[in-house]
């Protein structure tokens, strides 16, 4: 239960009437507008907050020229895997293929074979065939992995303006090249054996591997020229958020700060009223002079 905002005694479930059983102040009218301005005040104070957060978020995507470039660098590379990516040829049906028939692969076409076939007998042929199976399908999660992790840098774009956002970037980019060199790296050191042969990085993963890399390098020259962040000006009772928190470091007294609050409103109160008067006079003026 809350406490009476008079005593400060801690209400039971029982104390429901409007007044307060130890003070006798009505709970609920007690002090009504200086509590319904603290709760504005904590209210503004957290809007401040979320508003850094949604123009960080909005820098990091159209802060600069450079930002919207990376938006568009970053959406390429998965569009390189409609490419074909590796060839190879299966000892074992695949999808409906017949055995020791080449199969140039895209990811859509891998997506649909793996659909139509018996993974689990894929997987177990796989295995059963050792060394050759393992690092075929070593490669397959290491493409899998990079394109996965490249979807989740586009995702996390919008953080690249918070104090870890650099590190978090550079990292996943990193992570990208990392697993796609590996699925290159692995086609070729593929040794000889029963599940599949003569596969080979297709033209898809060359173009792929050079997009991660061009994109890794508007992501260095975004964070090199910089973001300028333009955050929203935001105000605690009329004073400007920056000055109210310099009062509150200062210890300034509540009752001055209260004070400041309702003179700065009252003179924005004031303003509105005068622009309001004015376009008001503006429109009577008009309509004289259009009945003239």
């Amino acid at each position: 239960m809350a406490n009476c905002p008079k005593c400060e005694h801690k209400l039971r479930l029982t104390d429901w009437k409007q007044k307060c059983p130890y003070c006798g102040a009505n709970v609920f009218l007690y002090n009504l507008q200086e509590r319904l301005m603290l709760d504005a005040d904590k209210a503004e104070v957290q809007h401040f907050y979320f508003q850094k957060k949604v123009d960080r978020a909005k820098a990091s995507y159209a802060g600069s020229k450079p930002a919207i470039a990376r938006i568009v660098f970053s959406l390429l590379p998965p569009l390189a895997v409609l490419l074909p990516m590796f060839s190879a040829r299966f000892s074992v049906p695949f999808g409906g293929i017949a055995a020791g028939e080449l199969l140039k692969l895209d990811a859509i076409r891998l997506y649909q074979l793996i659909g139509e076939a018996d993974t689990g007998a894929l997987l177990k042929a796989a295995l059963d065939a050792g060394a050759n199976g393992a690092v075929f399908l070593a490669a397959i999660v290491c493409l899998a992995l990079s394109l996965v992790l490249t979807l989740l840098h586009f995702i996390l774009l919008f953080l690249s303006c918070s104090p870890h956002g650099k590190s978090r970037n550079y990292t996943l980019h990193i992570l990208q090249l990392v697993f796609a060199s590996a699925f290159v790296i692995l086609l070729f050191a593929l040794p000889a054996g029963s599940f599949v042969s003569a596969a080979a990085p297709g033209l898809g993963a060359w173009i792929y591997l050079a997009l991660l890399i061009v994109s890794f390098a508007v992501e260095i020259l975004v964070y090199r020229k910089g973001i300028e962040i333009n955050h929203k000006q935001c105000y605690v009772g009329g004073i400007p958020i920056e000055e109210y928190f310099q009062m509150l470091e200062k210890n300034v007294p509540h009752e001055e700060i209260r004070a400041e609050m309702y003179r700065r409103l009252t003179l924005q109160q004031q303003e509105r009223e005068r622009k309001l008067a004015e376009e008001q006079e503006k429109k009577e003026k008009a309509k004289e002079a259009a009945g003239a």
